[in-house]
Parts: structure tokens; C-alpha cells; sequence
């Protein structure tokens, strides 16, 4: 079995322009030293509705050698640069993972999608409310490990939150968490689109966190890059697909940890609120939604839903992960 990272060393320790075929169940894909720089090869003819653009770090060219069309995706910096191999491994990953060969090229320029929109991102410091959205999903990350046993490998997977996913989980079985931060005590939380809060065939809770910011000198709250190291931890107990994943998602957040600007921020976390989104939760609906209108957010009032309330310890009982 020839894995992406065997084969791209392999082919850039050799001559100009090598190839070595990478293992995958469904789809062509082989390593490339092209002029000096990693790339990564698909043969295969994409659909019309099909299109892929070149990102932060790399460039993507369709080309033809006789019968045969590839989709060429190309490092822009030399030789093979750690955040390359780890998106390649992470576009293999996904679409290995699909049930058909007609999925699995779906998954592949879907994967490649995500990482160009999240690599165009801006770079700067998130805000509070980016600071405090993350530090709720990264305790929703430690609640699954400790209170419900989940597989780490399975967390990280599952965690589409900073790769701009429809929700911020979404596990293997379709189950999804849309995951959101409020202020003590909790009344509201914003919703960025109507689509977060679609049921779901195989489940879909929201899941709000209450909490506070604090000083750094209150003894009773928890510093942001404490948080942020113990997930690391938690991606290690995954295996490697798993810190790459989690590499992925600080590239992704553009979040520098050697920045004193993160050092500032503790938080004091309440008791998790758990809603399940089923039909008559109250929100606005994707197909209400008139044509023309490109982006609609609201606020959802946390008293309203008291009808579709759960206990969150109830994640595993009711088979949800």
C-alpha cells in the first residue's frame, strides 16, 4: 500500500516530472515532482458542474495526455511543504471514504473546495466572538471524549467547524451539532443560516454554551490556549490523520498560538444547554427563504425552545454518537 505521504517523498527524491501512483479505493491519484514542486494528480474527466480553483498555496490545472484528462494540483512553494502534504492527505482521506467512485470525485473537488475558501481567508486575529465560538467548540470536543467515550480519530473527523462545514460536527451516521456560544445568563444565540438549523434525517442538536470572559487572575477560569493545547492532545490520541486534521484547522483559523494577543482570554463555562432540532423548531426555513436573497441570519430566542430541550448526557443513550 503506498501512501500519499510515501509517494510524494518518492517522487520528489527522484528525476523531474516522476510519478508514483498513491493507493485509493476508488480514484487514479498519483504523486508528481513537477519542476521542483509537490503535486498531486487525478485522472479523471470532471463534470461541467465541476470546478476547481486554484488556493493559497497551491494552483490546479486541467491537462490532457492523449485519451486521458488530469486534474493537476500543484504546491506554489518548492520541494513538499508540510501544509501541502497535510491537505493532500486530507483530500485523499475525505474521498476515500465514499461509497461509490461517482461520490468519492464528488468528496475529492468538494475537500479541495473547502480548503481554497478557507485558505483565501484574511489573515488577522479572530475576534471575541471567533475566540469565544471556538473555545465552545473545543469544550463540546472534551465533553464527547470524557462524558461519551467517542473515539478522538472519530471527534477530529467529525469537526467541520473551522473547514466552513454546514454544521460544526457531523459524524460518519449523518448526525450532526451545530454548536454556539451565549453570554450569562443564556438568553439568545445568532444563526449565520437558515441551513444550520434544517432538520436533519439522522439528528441534529444545537448545543449552546454559556459563559463568561474573565481575568486571567480568576482562579476559576479557563485560559483559551489551555484549551486549545489539550485539543492538540486529544488529536495526538487519534493517530495521525487526527493531527493533521487538527493542523489543518488552526491553518484554517488562521490561528497563530505564539501570538500574546490569545493569552488574554479566559472564560468561565456554564452548564451545556441542549436543543434538538426537529420539525416546529422555531427558525426561519431554507425554502422560505425568497430567491434573490443571498444571505439571511436571526437571532433565536433560547426561552422559545424549551418544548425541544434534552439532556445532554442522553448523547450516547440515544445513539446519537
Amino acid at each position: 500500500m503506498t501512501t500519499a505521504r510515501h509517494a510524494m517523498a518518492t517522487a520528489m527524491s527522484g528525476a523531474n516530472h516522476r510519478v508514483v501512483q498513491i493507493t485509493h479505493p476508488w480514484l487514479k491519484v498519483l504523486a508528481q515532482n513537477y519542476d521542483g514542486h509537490a503535486a498531486l494528480l487525478l485522472q479523471a474527466s470532471l463534470p461541467a458542474d465541476m470546478v476547481v480553483g486554484d488556493g493559497r498555496g497551491f494552483t490546479v490545472k486541467i491537462t490532457r495526455s492523449g485519451t486521458d484528462e488530469f486534474v493537476r494540483i500543484t504546491s506554489k512553494e518548492s520541494f513538499l511543504p508540510p501544509i501541502f502534504l497535510s491537505f493532500v492527505e486530507y483530500v485523499l482521506a475525505r474521498s476515500a471514504e465514499a461509497t461509490t467512485g461517482e461520490d468519492s470525485l464528488a468528496e475529492f473537488v468538494a475537500a479541495i473546495d473547502q480548503f481554497r475558501r478557507f485558505g483565501a481567508r484574511v489573515s488577522g486575529r479572530l475576534s471575541e466572538e471567533q475566540v469565544r465560538g471556538l473555545f465552545a467548540e473545543l469544550q463540546l470536543l472534551h465533553f464527547l471524549d470524557r462524558e461519551c467515550g467517542v473515539y478522538a480519530g472519530d471527534i477530529l473527523q467529525a469537526w467541520g467547524g473551522p473547514f466552513g462545514g454546514l454544521h460544526d460536527l457531523e459524524f460518519a451516521n449523518g448526525y450532526s451539532i451545530e454548536v454556539k456560544s451565549s453570554h450569562q445568563p443564556p438568553r439568545e444565540v445568532r444563526i449565520t443560516s437558515p441551513d444550520q438549523l434544517a432538520p436533519v434525517e439522522a439528528g441534529l442538536d444545537l448545543l449552546v454554551l454559556p459563559m463568561d470572559a474573565v481575568s486571567a487572575t480568576d482562579p476559576a477560569g479557563i485560559a483559551f490556549l489551555d484549551v486549545v493545547q489539550q485539543t492538540r492532545a486529544l488529536a495526538e490520541r487519534g493517530g495521525p490523520l487526527s493531527i493533521e486534521r487538527w493542523e489543518l484547522a488552526l491553518a484554517a483559523l488562521d490561528l497563530d498560538l505564539e501570538d500574546d494577543y490569545y493569552r488574554q482570554w479566559h472564560f468561565l463555562p456554564g452548564e451545556w444547554l441542549r436543543f434538538t432540532v426537529s420539525d416546529g423548531f422555531p427558525a426561519i426555513r431554507p425554502e422560505a427563504v425568497p430567491l434573490g436573497v443571498v444571505k439571511v441570519s436571526f437571532s433565536l430566542r433560547l426561552s422559545a425552545l424549551d418544548a425541544f430541550s434534552a439532556s445532554l448526557t442522553d448523547l450516547t443513550r440515544d445513539g446519537a454518537v
